[in-house]
């Protein structure tokens, strides 16, 4: 499985709840507009091809991909997680 950060500014709340709602299912909300997912290799092509039906004109998204080494480096404070959790 690969980890993904997908964030996004989209100012349709329809075409943002519905990309959300994809998000969601696919990994964890880190905050409003920024996601975590977790995708296996054949996974983020289909993703990605969801998210441009989605969104099309919409907005802007951007997808990045954390390599083993980043991931397990990251670290997300606060919301009740300890310092140290590691997504």
């Amino acid at each position: 499985m690969t980890t993904y950060v997908v964030a996004y500014d989209i100012e349709d709340d329809r075409v943002r709840a519905k990309l959300a709602k994809l998000c969601e299912k696919k990994g964890y909300r880190l905050q409003k507009s920024v996601f975590v997912v977790r995708l296996k290799q054949h996974g983020l092509k289909p993703f990605l091809l969801q998210i441009q039906n989605i969104v099309r004109d919409s907005g802007k998204v951007a997808v990045f991909r954390l390599c083993a080494g980043c991931r397990d480096s990251a670290l997300q404070m606060g919301d009740k997680r300890p310092a140290y959790y590691v997504f």
